[in-house]
């Protein structure tokens, strides 16, 4: 017995045939079930086929096929074409083929359009490579420039290729400035060697006087003597980081045993002096007692003879120095204001400019009257009013003249 399909039908023998144009065509057997699961299986397979066509034609509407890969599904539909092999509808699959080869052939200029742009862009970003690149090379941040530099060749090289000719002439432009800015950067670091090897010689012949100077018990000039060499240490070029912090410990260690032993030696110095310090500030609460200066010359007097008296006490510790010196020179500098305020009021010049001051406002006052006289008999009130008011600033004025000249003597 013959079980039929829509498109063709199989036979006891187990041959299942297509419904061609030109007649029955045996497209397989099945060995095993019955005729109409033989023809449902060779059917599955038309259908597997047609509905993988229609995901690849999606797929390539929505650029996510890529048209080398589909080559493998028209392959499919050629041969089921030429050769038939499954159960279904087969004058569809020339315009499916031929559908999805318009689509490959589409995404193919969708992909080559796109390329191009790519191509395009990467040639625009490649000019401003190196651009950046030839902006750098009279650069002297040569670690942050190298990073750059780096960062640009990585980037480069990750660019799609442009135009052969145009991108060899762009690399040609990038490699020579980062080989210039290399060359640079070499030359920089080899003189900075030289100067380095120069400045750990200069600071070990440093370090080498520095240690000579330890046991000197000599403070005044071996301090200053330390302090030329740190002078000189820090005019001189840094070393290589593990050879100058070396060279500084030592250095340092040489110039703290020296302080620290000052530091001692004065400290006993210090207390061995803290009775000069007594008799001075007995004298400075003699000074100060001065204070505010009444009589110049008892004042100066007494002054001599604690400065005398403070000369005679000697050194005091270190610490007190500078603060009974200020003290004391309070005193001195009240004495010479008062000095110099007398003598500033003796001057003969002086005596003789306040004079001459207060005859010359005795003269305008004389005038002044006449011309008051003479407008009253000639009864001018306005003007009378006026001259009064200018004999009465004059007036004030050599008051304050006359008052300023009795000061002085």
């Amino acid at each position: 017995m013959t079980e039929t399909h829509e498109h063709g039908y199989a036979d006891q023998e187990g041959n299942v045939f297509l419904n061609a144009p030109e007649g029955p065509v045996k497209i397989g057997q099945y060995v095993a079930g019955t005729p109409q699961e033989g023809l449902e299986f060779f059917a599955r397979k038309f259908h597997e086929l047609k509905a993988e066509v229609e995901l690849t034609a999606a797929r390539l509407r929505d650029g996510k096929a890529n048209p080398e890969t589909v080559k493998t599904v028209i392959d499919k539909i050629t041969s089921a074409i030429d050769k038939p092999g499954m159960l279904g509808d087969h004058s569809v699959l020339p315009g499916l083929k031929a559908e999805l080869e318009e689509l490959i052939e589409k995404r193919k200029s969708e992909l080559a359009q796109k390329k191009a742009e790519l191509k395009a862009a990467a040639l625009v970003r490649r000019e401003e490579i190196v651009a950046a690149a030839e902006a750098l090379v009279n650069s002297n941040q040569w670690k942050t420039a190298g990073e750059q530099f780096k960062s640009l060749l990585d980037e480069w090289k990750k660019l799609p290729t442009a135009e052969r000719a145009k991108e060899q002439e762009l690399w040609k432009r990038f490699s020579h400035a980062r080989s210039t800015f290399d060359k640079a950067r070499r030359t920089h670091f080899q003189q900075l060697d030289e100067v380095r090897g120069e400045a750990v010689a200069a600071k070990e012949a440093l370090v080498k006087k520095a240690a000579a100077l330890i046991d000197s018990t000599d403070w005044v000039p071996t301090a200053n003597t330390f302090k030329g060499l740190m002078a000189q240490w820090k005019k001189l070029p840094r070393a290589a980081r593990t050879q100058e912090d070396a060279l500084w410990k030592t250095f340092k260690e040489a110039q703290d045993k020296f302080f620290e032993a000052r530091t001692q030696a004065l400290s006993i110095r210090d207390e061995e002096l803290s009775g000069n310090l007594t008799i001075k500030l007995s004298l400075l609460d003699k000074a100060e007692a001065l204070l505010p200066i009444v009589d110049l010359d008892k004042a100066k007097s007494a002054m001599r003879e604690i400065q005398d008296a403070w000369e005679k006490a000697g050194h005091v510790p270190r610490a007190d120095k500078d603060k009974i010196d200020r003290r004391l020179k309070v005193v001195e500098d009240a004495i010479r204001k008062v000095q110099d305020e007398i003598w500033h009021r003796t001057k003969p010049e002086v005596v003789e400019r306040a004079a001459g001051l207060v005859a010359s406002f005795e003269a305008s006052l004389a005038k002044l009257d006449k011309q008051i006289e003479k407008a009253t008999k000639d009864n001018k009130s306005a003007e009378v009013a006026k001259l009064t008011e200018q004999r009465d600033n004059v007036t004030s004025l050599l008051d304050a003249a006359r008052n300023g000249a009795s000061t002085l003597s």
